[in-house]
């Protein structure tokens, strides 16, 4: 494990933000952390104590499976901070320097869209994120000077970043092995069941195509890459940049699309489940554009542009061939 993802796991674990998977990682961190104690030395302030406070809680579980009958009721203030002390003393033996202060700790901030949601939001740099429905980033309150801005993303986001003075790299996460890295630029991700697909609006891009960071990719303005699984078996091809942001402006754009891949969509940010009388209807290609403010106007322009029957039953959409007359 790499310096930049023991730093960002430490942080999304103190924020309450660490999924099951990245546990188990920061679990085999632990085990294996004396033959590694330089990761320690170059933490930053607010993953030092995240890593502190770890320990603490391990010590504290340790000591309590060992003699619970020890720690009177009336004692447990100064056991509690016994017990710091000594979690900041294992610390400094790993860290190999001085004394941590917790005068500037940032929280860890979610921020979530419900299906067929749009909303803005400002991050600390000053970039702008637009989140797609169904969507999730997960990002430190306070940058502060960290030489890395790092968010985390669930779903899809398009995003406007802030170039800074000190050209202090900013890296989308969307999985363990795969993150992008840019200075100042536009560009669209999605991250969902079906793949991840990355779209270039304007600047350069770097992907990460594995964890360790030795396989990368640099894309350029009005590039896609996609691929499912494996980010090294990636597909890209030049596209039309603004036809994949189109939802920001509450719209989508169709070109020579298959009904399967628009089907996908209605899945993954409106949460329908869609059912097809036969599999030839999915293969149906659409070309245009439909508004997505109002949801019953969308399915009907969906429907006439591929030529079938969108019937509706809740969050069910049922697709049927439409009868010649």
């Amino acid at each position: 494990m790499d310096r930049e993802r023991l730093q960002y796991l430490l942080e999304r674990e103190r924020g309450g933000a660490a999924s099951v998977e990245e546990r188990a990682e920061l679990e085999a961190w632990y085990l294996s952390y004396e033959s590694q104690p330089d990761f320690t030395k170059r933490l930053s302030e607010r993953a030092l104590p995240a890593l502190e406070a770890s320990i603490f809680e391990r010590i504290e579980s340790a000591l309590e499976q060992e003699s619970p009958s020890l720690i009177q009721p009336g004692r447990r203030t100064l056991y509690a901070g016994m017990l710091r002390i000594a979690a900041s003393v294992l610390l400094v033996v790993l860290a190999g320097a001085g004394i941590y202060f917790y005068l500037s700790r940032a929280e860890m901030v979610r921020e979530q869209t419900g299906y067929g949601e749009v909303r803005k939001v400002m991050l600390p740099d000053g970039s702008e994120v637009t989140l797609n429905g169904n969507s999730e980033i997960t990002y430190l309150s306070n940058w502060g000077n960290e030489q890395l801005r790092e968010i985390n993303l669930k779903g899809e986001a398009y995003f406007k970043v802030t170039h800074t003075s000190d050209n202090r790299k900013f890296r989308v996460r969307t999985a363990k092995d795969f993150s992008l890295d840019v200075l100042g630029t536009q560009f669209t991700v999605a991250s969902r069941k079906s793949g991840t697909r990355i779209v270039l609006a304007q600047g350069k891009v770097q992907c990460n195509l594995n964890a360790a960071e030795n396989e990368t990719l640099i894309m350029k303005p009005g590039e896609m890459v996609k691929f499912t699984g494996n980010p090294s078996d990636y597909v890209r091809k030049n596209v039309q940049a603004f036809e994949y942001s189109a939802w920001k402006e509450h719209k989508l754009i169709f070109n020579n699309t298959t009904l399967e891949e628009v089907s996908q969509i209605l899945e993954d940010t409106y949460d329908f489940k869609i059912n097809a009388e036969t599999p030839e209807l999915l293969t149906r290609k659409i070309t245009g554009s439909v508004p997505t403010d109002n949801i019953e106007i969308l399915i009907q322009g969906i429907a006439e542009a591929s030529g079938v029957i969108i019937a509706q039953n809740g969050k069910e959409l049922t697709i049927t061939n439409r009868k010649r007359q």
